[in-house]
């Protein structure tokens, strides 16, 4: 059996006011010729294929296109869960009778116990949930940390399962130690939202998303496929594309990765203004998505968009001539989460730190923001 996983197409994606949907287009017409050479049993994509709740209509229809040249053109069945990016109910739309063509999505929690069966192998399907929402799901259970959400949803994911069967769990959340990058967003947030990977070991392999890096974890059995694009210049010397596992008769199943070609990659160039200017800078391709960081720019007036000129799609620009303070200051905000930034801020104003009640209050405004809600 041929199993494809993938995740994180974040359609819809904009970095610093560019939209990726071109870029998005590219990859996934590639990821579909890649689709008609492997002809999978199926196809897993583990979450986030949106990139915020409310995508607009190019968005949407780029992703009813492509799911339905895979499902309906190739007849490839699909398996589909939410990441923390989408919106359940938009994507869930038409769950019910997709089915009917093999295309299963699951966006709640109501469901985890049954499995997807497919050639003999069952695929049990968490989509991203918060700390809250498991807790409002299972109220019997006491639970306060997101690791003891987890595992009571693993816990009643495999009451019923059989060992002797070859069992697959699709999911989207951090293992602990994975490698993480800029554009992924926190799962929740005042809670600690890594999961061990011995607490999924029940099952014969596990297929994630959230993190973008292919190889953020080394293990036997616990997989990232990654982001299809890099969407952070924290990803530039992260390969992307799908993995493919192959399942044998024994039940043995291996994974590689295999990278796909994108239209333009994201790339950080060090150098002079004048050299940039030039044209004497290390740049890859001219028409990559660049961050230079500059030093001698103090003369110059408005040097963007001079660099635009000859450089269509910079997104970034750094003056290395700054002083330490302030790259210490920069570099220090750009590890800090969004309510360590609102803390940091409240305490530099105030000189005082925040309280529980403000804290909570502002773990429920990003937490909602974070679901898509009005705040």
């Amino acid at each position: 059996m041929k199993i494809i996983h993938t995740a994180d197409w974040h359609l819809g994606k904009i970095l610093n006011g560019q939209s990726f949907l071109e870029d998005q287009r590219y990859i996934l017409n590639q990821f579909i010729d890649a689709m008609k050479e492997e002809q999978p049993d199926v196809i897993v994509i583990a979450g986030d294929l949106y990139d915020t709740s409310y995508p607009n209509k190019e968005t949407v229809k780029l992703l009813e296109e492509t799911t339905r040249t895979l499902n309906l053109t190739l007849n490839i069945p699909l398996i589909i869960i939410s990441g923390n990016h989408d919106g359940r109910t938009r994507l869930n739309y038409g769950a019910s009778w997709f089915e009917h063509t093999h295309l299963y999505i699951r966006t709640n929690l109501d469901r985890i116990a049954e499995p997807i069966t497919i050639n003999g192998v069952n695929f049990y399907m968490l989509p991203y949930a918060t700390l809250g929402e498991i807790q409002h799901f299972y109220t019997e259970e006491k639970l306060k940390s997101y690791d003891q959400a987890i595992q009571c949803c693993l816990k009643h994911m495999t009451a019923q399962l059989d060992s002797n069967q070859t069992n697959i769990l699709v999911g989207h959340l951090t293992v602990s130690g994975g490698i993480k990058s800029d554009s992924e967003r926190e799962l929740s947030i005042g809670t600690v939202e890594e999961i061990p990977e011995n607490v999924m070991k029940q099952f014969d392999s596990v297929l994630l998303g959230h993190l973008h890096h292919p190889f953020s974890i080394q293990s036997d059995f616990v997989h990232y496929s990654g982001s299809l694009l890099q969407y952070s210049f924290s990803e530039t010397k992260q390969a992307k594309g799908y993995r493919k596992l192959t399942v044998d008769e024994e039940g043995y199943i291996e994974s590689i990765f295999i990278p796909l070609k994108p239209l333009r990659e994201l790339e950080v160039v060090d150098a002079t203004y004048e050299e940039a200017i030039q044209e004497n800078a290390q740049v890859k391709n001219k028409e990559n998505y660049i961050h230079f960081n500059l030093t001698q720019l103090s003369h110059v007036n408005d040097p963007m968009m001079n660099l635009k000129q000859i450089y269509p799609n910079v997104l970034a620009l750094s003056n290395q001539s700054q002083t330490f303070e302030v790259h210490e200051t920069q570099n220090a905000i750009k590890q800090m989460t969004d309510k360590e930034i609102i803390e940091d801020f409240y305490e530099s104003m105030t000189q005082k730190s925040l309280s529980k009640v403000q804290e909570q209050k502002i773990n429920d405004l990003l937490n909602r923001m974070n679901r898509g809600e009005e705040a």
